[in-house]
């Protein structure tokens, strides 16, 4: 958990933080379809108490997600000021599927998707399957502060 959805959360909403300073740049709909499918299969699942193949079909937006990431390279389009739309159309696909993955998780672990809310800068429990839906974040609202949601421990 911690290499996947941990790891995708960190390094998106630092990404946004370093490049933006925390504010959610203009709508992207790029990860959109990706997102819905998840949400989608994870509600039709959840109603049939199929748990695992929620959490399996949740876990097929994490990895999408860390895909992209490994495909677009924001770190590198950081670097070029001609990219900055490029940029800025990557971290809000970013953040919006991690707005989308916390409200997904909330009915498994609820604490994590709650501090993935308050690392979006957002009000409450992501506790609202209906809140699944591509758009939430709005363009220039401003994040929290982002902190590893699976902390190591030393033994």
């Amino acid at each position: 958990m911690a290499n996947g959805l941990g790891n995708l959360v960190n390094r998106s909403l630092s990404m946004l933080k370093r490049y933006r300073q925390g504010v959610v740049p203009a709508k992207n709909n790029e990860l959109a379809a990706d997102a819905a499918k998840a949400a989608d299969e994870t509600r039709a699942l959840l109603k049939l108490n199929q748990l695992q193949a929620a959490l399996h079909s949740i876990w097929g937006l994490v990895t999408r997600a860390n895909q992209y990431v490994d495909q677009t390279a924001p770190f590198r389009l950081a670097k070029d000021p001609a990219q900055a739309g490029r940029l800025d159309e990557v971290l809000y696909n970013l953040a919006e599927t991690c707005r989308i993955l916390g409200v997904l998780l909330w009915p498994f672990l609820p604490g994590t998707a709650t501090k993935i809310n308050a690392q979006l800068g957002l009000p409450g429990s992501p506790d609202k399957l209906d809140g699944a839906t591509w758009g939430g974040l709005v363009p220039g609202h401003t994040i929290g502060d982002p902190a590893p949601l699976f902390p190591r421990k030393d033994v």
